[in-house]
């Protein structure tokens, strides 16, 4: 059942998809969360200031919210 050439064919497959030397690792998740951990959370004035603005826009004209909420 097995063929000689599948032999020739999954050697070939394997030496095309190593790593080669100096490159990216594989598996980049890993070195994401790392640099997801490392980075601060930083909120700016200009987020608060909308923030704020939104609520008291909503505060102002509550029934705007139905509306709101249908385009979501």
């Amino acid at each position: 059942m097995n063929n000689p050439d599948d032999a020739r064919l999954r050697e070939l497959l394997r030496a095309s998809f190593r790593q080669p030397a100096g490159g990216q690792p594989r598996d980049l998740w890993p070195r994401m969360l790392r640099k997801l951990d490392q980075r601060p959370i930083r909120v700016d004035w200009f987020d608060c200031v909308l923030a704020a603005a939104g609520g008291a826009w909503i505060a102002a004209f509550p029934h705007v919210i139905p509306s709101l909420l249908y385009h979501l």
